[in-house]
């Protein structure tokens, strides 16, 4: 089986994605009906209604510098709303709804903040997410740890959907604004979902997603084992997408399993730090040489799988 070229860039502090063929295809959210019809096939007038009648407390989920959100009652959306919108938007009457501007041709950057409507004051209907968020542990130490190991109990495949959601993202010129109070964890379904991504060219940020898929995780720091556990996991979703015949979510040399390393280090007090990360970096850049040759029809079956064990075993000297 012939794997597909894939272009590769030098990543300096900001990076211009490519549109790169996949071999896995990016998580699909649920499908949502309201009652016998699906909300978002209502007529523009009936949406508008609902979400009027929707900006009450009781379906307040929160705010940002920007906006509102609210639960869309009776549905599985919701509704973010800018603050200068807000008191002009409660005025609307029906006549008034009917002209305001509803556009459901959404771009693929709108898709990856899971937008499903547009509407003309800057406003977007998106898919609302059950689950807890990082952020609202800032100030429980024990609700936090216990977030915490529930995560770290979660299965590879949970930590490769966030990781695909991601570099989904990357491709669409779109960055994870990586904070604790943009993820969604819910524990029962295993899912991680990234909820807000901002265009690349805004930001002055370097593209590290392993890094920040373990810091948001750890968010205002995590007992020892579950950290470990959370890293462990972070890096085999990694090294994952390295196995032979397998063509990665992204490019290789955004793979910062090197970054994500020093960052465990630093916040363990790992000893031996200088031998142990010289190891590391010669065969994280040993193991991206024979991924990148594997594009060019070198065999690499054998060799790299033995590599990737060899990563794991020295990954395991960091606490």
């Amino acid at each position: 089986m012939k794997i597909a070229p894939i272009k590769f860039y030098n990543i300096n502090t900001t990076y211009t994605s490519k549109k790169q063929i996949r071999a896995f295809s990016a998580p699909i959210c649920d499908a949502v009906c309201f009652k016998s019809h699906n909300f978002l096939d209502l007529p523009k007038e009936e949406v508008y209604k609902r979400i009027q009648a929707s900006l009450t407390p009781e379906n307040f989920i929160g705010q940002g510098t920007e906006a509102e959100v609210y639960k869309i009652k009776d549905t599985d959306f919701c509704v973010k709303i800018p603050y200068e919108a807000l008191s002009s938007y409660s005025k609307y009457g029906d006549k008034e709804i009917k002209r305001l501007f509803f556009n459901k041709n959404i771009e693929p950057a709108d898709a990856v903040n899971h937008i499903k409507i547009k509407l003309s004051f800057c406003g977007t209907v998106m898919d609302y997410f059950y689950g807890l968020i990082p952020k609202n542990y800032i100030g429980n130490k024990e609700g936090r740890y216990k977030l915490q190991a529930g995560i770290s109990e979660m299965p590879v495949r949970s930590y490769k959907e966030l990781l695909y959601q991601i570099s989904n993202g990357i491709d669409n010129e779109m960055l994870f604004d990586c904070t604790p109070g943009n993820l969604i964890v819910n524990l029962d379904k295993k899912k991680l979902t990234a909820i807000d991504f901002i265009p690349i060219k805004e930001t002055p940020r370097e593209v590290r997603p392993l890094y920040e898929i373990y810091s948001v995780l750890t968010a205002y720091g995590a007992e020892l084992e579950t950290g470990k556990k959370i890293f462990e996991k972070v890096i085999n979703t990694g090294l994952d997408e390295f196995v032979p015949k397998k063509t990665p979510c992204m490019d290789v040399e955004l793979f910062d399993f090197v970054d994500l390393c020093k960052k465990r280090i630093q916040e363990t007090g790992t000893k031996n730090t200088n031998i142990l990360m010289q190891k590391i970096t010669q065969q994280i850049n040993l193991i991206k040489k024979i991924k990148k040759n594997e594009y060019q029809n070198a065999p690499i079956s054998g060799i790299i799988e033995d590599k990737i064990v060899e990563i794991k075993n020295i990954i395991k000297y960091i606490r």
